[in-house]
């Protein structure tokens, strides 16, 4: 007798929500990765909760005692992957890692450098790349406002976060 595998369950377009919340009201044990992403909203950058893979998630069954019909039908899905006629599997071992990665990337998202005003900073990428710059305030989450000498005029440039880097 097979044990429960986790299954691919294909979502109408950003209905991983309401298909998460209709199976689980079912009794499925589901399981939707997601990922902090950076969205413009309203004229600012904002940190929001997106599916890792838009319009997938997983669902947790007995493939062969589970009665797997009421899923096409739940509300927010398009059905179970298949490959022909075989429903797609995913091992447990692999939706183990998926749980770590998703971890370890919001982990990575919410830790932001500790840079102090007048800290040195170097531009390790985009149109300023190679330039050193003076720290003077965090503007977001994802930017930050450096003092730059350009042509031996002081400007201030925002700059996104991962461009930078402590100077040496």
């Amino acid at each position: 007798m097979k044990s429960h595998d986790w299954y691919v369950v294909h979502t109408k377009p950003r209905q991983e929500n309401v298909a998460v919340e209709n199976l689980e009201r079912q009794g499925f044990t589901t399981y939707c990765p997601l990922t902090v992403q950076a969205k413009r909203l309203r004229q600012r950058w904002h940190k929001v909760l997106e599916p890792l893979f838009p319009r997938y998630l997983f669902v947790k069954l007995n493939i062969e005692t589970d009665d797997i019909s009421p899923i096409r039908s739940t509300q927010g899905v398009v059905g179970l992957v298949r490959f022909g006629r075989e429903v797609a599997s995913i091992p447990e071992i692999v939706v183990d890692a998926i749980r770590d990665k998703e971890q370890e990337m919001r982990s990575e998202n919410n830790q932001y450098p500790c840079w102090q005003k007048g800290d040195e900073l170097e531009i390790l990428d985009g149109p300023f790349s190679g330039l050193k710059g003076i720290f003077l305030k965090k503007e977001s989450f994802e930017r930050v406002l450096l003092l730059l000498d350009i042509l031996g005029q002081e400007s201030r440039f925002s700059v996104p976060v991962h461009y930078l880097a402590a100077s040496r």
